[in-house]
């Protein structure tokens, strides 16, 4: 199992990013090369046992995801579990209020199972590498909503 952590500052509030990250279509445009998101579980999103289907687009090769909603505490934390193909995942993002803004740490556990476990030593890079697209896209799509808003009043 390899273990990532990283965190970045967005200009919103813990309640807005909350209610941002509890959305089903905002996962579709911050998760690097998602495609397509689905909910397969009955009732709204963002309820624990919430499950999911998805699919990634990698050099035109398309992973099936599967989701499930293992955590969930309003205006503080949002966690998942799934598989990517050969790899079991649990991802979440614990929002903490700071001066003008919230800081989102990301979390995320990559356990390669099978002929994946080849792949093990590439773990932490790969990891590091989602975390960073995953943390910078989050900051993207929050700050397109703060410039919407401003537009708006």
């Amino acid at each position: 199992m390899t273990r990532i952590e990283s965190s970045i500052f967005v200009p919103k509030s813990v309640e807005d990013t909350f209610s941002f990250l509890n959305t089903r279509e905002s996962h579709l445009k911050f998760i690097p090369r998602m495609t397509m998101l689905e909910q397969t579980s009955r009732g709204m999103f963002g309820q624990f046992g919430t499950t999911l289907v998805g699919r990634l687009n990698y050099f035109g090769f398309r992973i099936p995801v599967q989701y499930e909603i293992i955590e969930i505490e309003p205006h503080h934390r949002f966690g998942m579990q799934g598989q990517m193909g050969p790899v079991q995942f649990k991802d979440g993002y614990v929002l903490s209020a700071e001066q003008k803004g919230s800081r989102i740490k990301f979390c995320l556990e990559l356990t390669p199972m099978g002929w994946a476990k080849l792949f093990s030593p590439f773990m932490g890079l790969i990891g590091k590498i989602h975390a960073f697209e995953t943390l910078r896209n989050l900051k993207r799509e929050l700050s397109k909503e703060e410039i919407a808003s401003r537009r708006s009043q």
